[in-house]
């Protein structure tokens, strides 16, 4: 019989849902939600981030509700994944403490008796990197940050402790953590912290030998030298990406999606300086790898497909000073058939169709975006300078019968005092 939560019962019904109403937000069955609260059903892992997100909670909050008898259970003692993440506090602590104090022999010589600390396991790591990129995919970009920490303490326990046979995967990992890094970094508009992650990520890559992560790397280098706003940046940036991109010429989905991510790199880059002709070349070549691939997929969590080229070819309007292409494009996006998890996917497309309606003077369908854009990532809303200057625009020029919506929109964002 397991522990009841009552307190994810309570946060449910202070929120107004009753069971019925929590589970057809969540497309379960009744009962479903009943087995949570009593204990003895838990949410599966691919669900918890849609819970969190109904319960306006995050997901370091969300397992202490389905956790409520183990929220103390020290760090030495556990075995589970989730106490390396309601404990990152301790867990940062405890290895710190392990590399700098004196020998454990010559600790229990001094009477300390309790046991080394548990060199977490690849697979336990490995799914704490991925939280990290679930985390940002879904533009919970503090969360994300927030995991970073103690994530990066036990990749870096993995990593020491690794014999040689699994060394190379555990470099991997902490070369997916220093790109997702990179990509926080970068969201954040800090090029220079954005630089010094995707190179770590880049030497780790060649240390392991990995061509994938390798190729991972150099997108988020280019991302970073992309936004210094340097001319000779976005020159070196267009180099590393077309060379990166010739280097992956297998047919396998690893080599269709990194060559398709760094071509569609390239065609932005080549969009922003004004080269229409190498953009649509760049789109379209970057379309075939998609069919090829023949899915919307996530490999490298790139969400490179199909709906991800459409969506480039819309931002590329958007860097040609093109909202009527930018809103043709558009047309062709079904935004809700894509993952949930890709909110900051969602957002982009919504930010671009709001900066195109603005261009062309329709206020009310570009506020009606950037509301769509605050509904499903609303800290990308809040952080994005291409965001803030459509809404100053817009309030430039507000009329507040005609536009509903801006003025609240301003205020949540700090555009308007």
């Amino acid at each position: 019989m397991g522990t009841r939560r009552d307190a994810l019962a309570a946060r449910r019904e202070a929120l107004g849902f009753t069971q019925q109403t929590f589970a057809d937000q969540l497309g379960v069955e009744l009962s479903t939600v009943g087995r949570w609260e009593r204990g003895t059903l838990t949410p599966q892992p691919w669900r918890r981030p849609d819970l969190a997100t109904i319960l306006k909670v995050s997901l370091t909050e969300l397992d202490t509700l389905l956790n409520p008898a183990t929220t103390h259970v020290s760090h030495a003692t556990s075995t589970s994944l989730r106490r390396h993440v309601v404990d990152a506090p301790r867990l940062n602590e405890t290895v710190l403490l392990d590399r700098t104090a004196a020998p454990w022999e010559h600790r229990a010589s001094l009477g300390q008796t309790a046991p080394p600390p548990r060199v977490p396991a690849h697979g336990e790591v490995g799914e704490l990197v991925s939280q990290v990129h679930r985390s940002y995919q879904a533009a919970r970009y503090a969360e994300a940050a927030g995991l970073v920490p103690a994530v990066t303490a036990a990749v870096d326990e993995l990593v020491a402790t690794s014999p040689p046979g699994t060394r190379r995967a555990a470099l991997a990992l902490r070369t997916s953590l220093a790109v997702a890094e990179a990509k926080l970094a970068t969201k954040a508009e800090d090029a220079p912290a954005a630089r010094t992650a995707a190179q770590r990520a880049q030497d780790t890559a060649e240390e392991a030998e990995d061509p994938f992560g390798q190729a991972s790397a150099t997108y988020q280098v280019v991302c970073a030298l992309l936004r210094t706003g340097q001319p000779e940046d976005r020159t070196h940036a267009e180099e590393r990406a077309t060379s990166a991109a010739e280097e992956l010429r297998g047919t396998d989905p690893h080599s269709l999606t990194w060559r398709g991510i760094l071509t569609l790199i390239t065609a932005i880059i080549a969009a922003r300086r004004g080269d229409r002709r190498e953009t649509a070349a760049r789109l379209d070549h970057a379309e075939n790898l998609a069919l090829r691939l023949g899915v919307d997929g996530n490999i490298g969590w790139t969400a490179f497909g199909p709906t991800n080229v459409v969506i480039h070819r819309v931002s590329a309007a958007v860097a040609l000073d093109d909202p009527d292409g930018a809103l043709t494009v558009a047309e062709r996006i079904d935004i809700s058939g894509m993952a949930v998890g890709l909110r900051g996917r969602q957002a982009q497309f919504h930010l671009d169709s709001a900066w195109a309606h603005s261009q062309r003077g329709e206020d009310p369908l570009a506020v009606i975006h950037l509301l769509d854009a605050e509904r499903v990532a609303p800290e990308l809303v809040r952080t994005k300078t291409h965001s803030r200057r459509v809404i100053r625009t817009l309030l430039a020029r507000e009329r507040r019968r005609s536009v509903p919506g801006l003025r609240g929109l301003a205020l949540r964002t700090g555009v308007a005092a």
